[in-house]
């Protein structure tokens, strides 16, 4: 007996484009529930869920498709992303706040980051799109995490904020995620860069505090936090 071949990411794109722009709301969850399965969730997200809303952002901006068509298509992925952020949580497992910064909507990387650090063990508090710093910082004192991952898609909005990330990098070890995170931004906000997509991204962060409770046996939070003067 034969098996059928696995589609290549981009089929499932296409399948994806061909029920949720067309309001076909269960066919895009068997489309997903399928690429799930077949691909693992790691590599749905990074090869077939993500590049999917790119396109579809793209669309949008080239008037080939609506904003209907693009908000109902966000919102079904978005109710599925939610599903699996909680999981595979662990309940004794580190944890890290995620937020995107002020003015920053564009959350399903951040999202995505959320379910693969679940996945690694991590729980996982996420606050969201377009959180003002003011309130990243309440609930950086009040859960007292390993880490804090803020995500934006400009440098400048990091910068904008540094003098904030600054003061909740002085007791929590803060990482900018996304395409507006670079060296300069960071070491200007006392914070660790992550490179990469958002599946990568988690990785790392899972990694560099596996290292700092290897070598030092404390946390995450002061081990990762930069020197660098106020």
């Amino acid at each position: 007996m034969t098996t059928s071949p696995v589609p290549a990411p981009e089929e499932w794109r296409d399948a994806l484009e061909h029920t949720l722009e067309s309001f076909d709301e269960a066919g895009g969850h068997r489309v997903l529930s399928r690429v799930f399965e077949q691909l693992g969730v790691e590599d749905a997200l990074s090869l077939v869920v993500l590049p999917y809303l790119h396109e579809v952002g793209e669309r949008w901006s080239a008037g080939s498709i609506g904003v209907a068509q693009e908000h109902f298509a966000s919102n079904v992925l978005r109710s599925r992303l939610s599903v699996l952020m909680g999981a595979d949580e662990s309940p004794h497992g580190p944890l890290a706040v995620l937020a995107c910064m002020p003015g920053e909507r564009h959350e399903f990387g951040l999202m995505a980051t959320a379910i693969v650090l679940s996945r690694l063990g991590w729980r996982t508090s996420y606050l969201g799109a377009n959180t003002p710093t003011a309130e990243l910082a309440v609930a950086a004192r009040t859960l007292r995490p390993e880490a804090v991952v803020v995500a934006a898609h400009r440098a400048t909005a990091f910068a904008a904020h540094a003098p904030a990330l600054r003061r909740v990098a002085r007791s929590t070890a803060v990482h900018l995620a996304a395409g507006g995170a670079t060296d300069e931004v960071a070491a200007l906000c006392h914070a660790t860069r992550l490179d990469g997509g958002p599946v990568w991204a988690a990785r790392a962060l899972h990694e560099a505090y596996g290292e700092a409770r290897a070598d030092t046996g404390t946390d995450l939070g002061t081990d990762l936090v930069e020197d660098t003067p106020a």
